[in-house]
């Protein structure tokens, strides 16, 4: 039983993501082709046409086969990972840091801005996915673009471990680091569930009444695990991701455990973020969690925080992050974007 669920499952992972079954909606559209966007770098546009859109995976049944899974998903990421790590200027070393698994990723030319300062950075995946060593490659993109020294923490995950483990692993690693450094001076940072537990996270910070950080970096982040935002529905066949549907929604599932979905640490829209940190959100028109990402950028505004948000013609999600594979002047603006909030907002 097991082969024929890793066979299945095989055949239906991908290095762009997950893809489950459609969503229900209220209008119903005409088939339509969308040309390759206009308004984007040649080299992005021969990305966008090499997307490859993969077949529905199965939803994992028992512990065992969501255990195969996240080592299916996660073995080509932390492969690409390490490729990158030796290709670019930019070592690692795995490290256990106030009790937690972490990887301590430096560019081997830290900038001056970040001698002797680390940025805590938390991986993506559901949740669920992208630990280990495939937890590191945007880590390694920040690391190398800043010329920074970054922590990436290897988060416990379900379905081992639910919420609120993978915050509380956060939370330690920022009570540690914050005896050597000053927090206003530091910077969280994370994409989709990392974006997530980036919010969340400050969310749990301001709760316990400790210092926040000087910035946040949420991309594309998950921030309602309760409702299905607009674009998750609207942009359903233009994003490799796939839908809500299946896998990805089993996923928050499993993360949540007995966990209400809307409570404000798994669905962070709904929090209190007055007197939250400056933070830069990205996303992209094609990028499923476009509306969780605008949704968030408004909550943010609303309460008068200084929120940025950047959204990227014909990017689906997470393209702003580069693979070895391609190199395109969108994701070098990506990085300036982030490196001059940074610069402003961490004295």
């Amino acid at each position: 039983m097991m082969k024929s669920y890793v066979a299945r499952t095989i055949t239906a992972l991908s290095l762009t993501g997950l893809i489950a079954t459609s969503a229900a909606a209220s209008v119903t559209m005409t088939e339509r082709q969308i040309p390759t966007p206009v308004g984007v770098s040649s080299n992005f546009a021969a990305i966008v046409d090499q997307k490859v859109y993969p077949m529905s995976m199965p939803i994992p049944a028992t512990t065992e086969e969501w255990l195969a899974a996240r080592s299916l998903f996660d073995a080509p990421h932390a492969a690409l990972a390490l490729e990158a790590a030796n290709k670019l200027d930019v070592s690692y070393e795995r490290k256990q840091f106030a009790g937690v698994d972490t990887y301590f990723v430096s560019s081997n030319t830290v900038s001056p801005q970040y001698q002797d300062r680390w940025l805590v950075h938390i991986h993506g995946g559901a949740f669920v996915f992208g630990g280990g060593d495939a937890a590191i490659r945007e880590a390694i993109w920040i690391a190398d673009g800043l010329k920074a020294n970054v922590i990436s923490i290897n988060y416990r995950q379900p379905p081992e471990h639910p919420f609120p483990a993978a915050i509380n692993d956060v939370v330690s690693v920022w009570k540690e680091l914050i005896k050597t450094q000053p927090a206003e001076k530091t910077a969280i940072f994370g994409s989709s569930a990392g974006g997530n537990l980036t919010l969340a996270t400050t969310l749990k910070l301001k709760d316990l009444g400790l210092p926040l950080p000087g910035a946040l970096f949420a991309g594309t982040p998950a921030v309602d695990l309760k409702e299905t935002s607009d674009t998750w529905i609207t942009l359903q066949g233009l994003d490799p991701l796939g839908s809500r549907d299946g896998v990805i929604d089993a996923a928050f599932n499993l993360y949540a455990g007995e966990e209400p979905l809307g409570s404000p640490l798994l669905s962070p829209v709904y929090g209190d973020v007055r007197h939250f940190p400056p933070t830069i959100l990205i996303s992209g028109t094609r990028d499923l969690l476009l509306s969780d990402t605008v949704r968030m950028h408004r909550a943010l505004r609303a309460q008068r925080v200084d929120a940025e948000l950047h959204i990227y013609d014909g990017q689906s999600h997470g393209d702003y992050i580069p693979d070895l594979t391609h190199d395109f002047p969108e994701a070098d603006d990506a990085i300036e974007e982030i490196s001059r909030f940074f610069n402003r907002h961490l004295k």
